[in-house]
């Protein structure tokens, strides 16, 4: 994919229904640089003691770095904040506020960068620590942070029922954050479409940020206007709007605007099929976004530039943008996942801890209490037993450690026992497993010597009877050549149950002979291109049955369904990931209506069972790609 770095100026036309003008608009990619003004913070951070001035300077870093969209740097100082409040010692109600202030941070930055889970879990202990501090404001701003995540995620109704609150409890007391919640109940409006609302709610807001001098947030809401304006169809207002908003971004240092309104005009281009201006601003806002690591923006604008070249027809690059996107998808989620199970990592040494903790201190008590017992024992004895009680004492003493060694003797035995059934249970999950993978390979067997030897003998006889029949008219040569297609394709289906063809012929060349039969029949032309071919053919055996089934089940559902007349096959290994497309001319489906039927699902749960990921783009009247990416194992090295 063309990615633009450098200033990208040019004019383009946009035409309504009433209006036809030329706007003229920059895009230029940002650098992610340190400002000189932060400086004098960076020095505060260094030299500045715990306290509330240093965790003043973290604020406003934070602030600032929110204000610029720079997701990795507002983790840090989230992270920042929440590590040094640890060593901070102040009272317990006075450090759950701060807490509250670091887990909004990091609410807000895990939503930059689409982690919506876990912005909800920092901003809910956010809520959580304010309350028991009861600090009001903290209370309320991570309140909005929650209802914008719940708009994210489409749970309007959630995202309602807590803006509505706020806005009658804190709206005389906090009215800079009430425009915030204003903003946001704008926003459920907007997507519940109840346009007259959300531009009451919007235009309530602006009258406040106008007030208050807040131009981040009057930037925000000639945001949310510009696109209330787009969905009501008057796109120069939109056009206006958010180009307003790029340049009083930019010009103020608040580039968090300037990106979202350029993502914003690119999208309002792909909507009035300006695809070229579209693609020229979607390059610029995906190099700032990839500048900025912020997933989220780089999400939201592979999507609109997917879309806008498989518009013109450029499905090759469209391929290219739905892979990153694919990859981008995945890096949201891995970081999903990898933040939960670092997060249950330090529980678990928080917890391991604990009982060390616990574990000592239960020591301390028995060696104690141990301590009185022989002082008492020793005292007693002075007095009256000390012959006695030599010999008393060497008796325990043996018999102590007698106790503990037949003790340590009965540890190491359940050790060993364990270790036999943990054994035995491995043994016994092979052979089961060894025993249905044969069983499998003779069911497939049997099952193909069936057809082979009994439907295929049939058609065989079928076909000598009517060769043996007088006449040559076109009705008996079609229900020959039936015949004998039939006839081919019950071997085909014999032979593919046998799993010993993937060891006796190479891979590609298998789907080769297959895909030529189906294109023998004339009613379609199949294209199959692997590459690296050499390498696909290394693939493990078991590997290379699943992925020729998948494709015999695309190619049943598109002779079946799809009415086409050419379809395509790449498989290209790249890196140790098998990447599986197929493409078709036919008349498509819609994807979102479209009840799974037996064969798709077959695909799916095969894609499954080979830990890979599937996706369908489908549009009525326009074709269908299928994109099946597969980690592989080979045959001559380990994954």
């Amino acid at each position: 994919m063309l990615l633009i770095c450098a200033n990208v100026l040019f004019s383009q036309v946009i035409e309504t229904d009433t209006v036809q003008e030329t706007q003229r608009i920059t895009f230029s990619t940002i650098p992610n640089e340190k400002q000189k003004s932060l400086e004098p913070h960076y020095r505060a951070l260094k030299n500045a003691d715990y306290g509330v001035q240093r965790f003043s300077v973290i604020d406003q870093l934070a602030a600032y770095h929110i204000d610029q969209a720079n997701t990795d740097s507002i983790l840090h100082y989230g992270n920042l904040y929440q590590k040094e409040l640890e060593l901070w010692d102040i009272t317990e109600d006075d450090k759950k506020t701060f807490y509250a202030k670091a887990y909004y941070i990091l609410g807000v930055g895990n939503r930059y960068n689409g982690l919506l889970d876990n912005s909800i879990k920092w901003h809910i202990r956010g809520i959580t620590n304010a309350e028991a501090g009861k600090n009001a404001k903290e209370v309320y701003r991570n309140k909005i942070g929650l209802a914008k995540i719940y708009i994210l995620k489409n749970q309007l109704e959630k995202a309602i029922a807590i803006l509505e609150e706020g806005l009658s409890t804190y709206e005389d007391e906090l009215p800079t954050i009430t425009n915030d919640a204003l903003i946001c109940l704008g926003d459920a409006n907007f997507n519940l479409k109840e346009f007259v609302e959300a531009k009451a709610n919007y235009e309530k807001a602006l009258e406040g940020a106008k007030k208050f001098g807040n131009l981040t947030q009057e930037l925000e809401v000639n945001l949310k206007l510009g696109r209330l304006a787009e969905a009501e169809g008057d796109v120069d207002v939109a056009f206006e709007l958010y180009n307003e908003t790029r340049e009083k971004g930019l010009a103020a240092g608040l580039k968090v605007f300037y990106f979202e309104g350029t993502i914003r005009v690119a999208h309002l281009y792909y909507n009035n099929k300006n695809y070229e201006a579209a693609n020229a601003a979607l390059s610029v806002a995906y190099v700032n976004a990839i500048e900025r690591e912020n997933l989220y923006y780089q999400k939201e604008v592979l999507d609109i530039q997917r879309r806008t070249f498989a518009a013109t027809g450029d499905y090759q690059n469209a391929y290219a943008v739905m892979t990153q996107l694919d990859a981008v998808t995945g890096q949201i989620q891995a970081q999903q996942q990898q933040r939960i199970n670092k997060e249950l990592e330090v529980q678990y040494e928080t917890l391991q801890k604990e009982k060390a903790i616990t574990s000592l201190e239960e020591d301390q008590i028995f060696k104690t209490a141990e301590l009185e017992r022989q002082k008492t024992i020793k005292y007693a004895f002075l007095i009256g037993f000390l012959i006695v009680l030599i010999p008393v004492l060497a008796l325990l003493y043996v018999y102590y450690q007698k106790i503990q060694t037949q003790s340590e003797l009965v540890k190491k035995q359940n050790v060993i026992n364990e270790q036999k059934v943990i054994a035995l249970k491995q043994q016994q999950e092979l052979n089961l497993i060894k025993a249905a993978i044969e069983g499998q390979d003779e069911e497939r067997k049997r099952i193909a010597q069936e057809l082979h030897d009994s439907i295929g003998g049939n058609l065989a006889g079928i076909k000598l009877q009517f060769a043996s029949m007088n006449g040559d008219s076109e009705k008996l040569k079609s229900l020959t050549g039936q015949i004998d297609e039939t006839y081919q394709l019950v071997r085909d289906i014999s032979h593919t149950l046998i799993p010993k063809n993937f060891q006796q012929n190479a891979f590609t060349d298998l789907i080769k002979k297959y895909l030529k039969s189906i294109s023998g029949t004339g009613e379609i032309v199949v294209g199959f291109h692997p590459h690296p071919e050499k390498e696909i053919n290394q693939i493990d055996e078991k590997q290379q049955m699943e992925i020729y089934k998948i494709i015999q089940e695309l190619m049943t559902n598109t002779l079946k369904h799809a009415k086409a007349s050419s379809a395509e096959i790449h498989l290209s290994l790249i890196e140790k990931e098998l990447s599986v497309l197929f493409e078709d001319n036919g008349i498509g489906f819609n994807v979102e209506t479209n009840n799974e039927g037996i064969g798709l699902q077959n695909i799916k749960n095969r894609v499954q069972e080979l830990n890979g990921t599937l996706h369908i783009d489908a549009t009525v009247n326009r074709g269908t790609v299928v994109s099946i990416s597969i980690p592989i194992k080979s045959n001559t090295y380990d994954v």
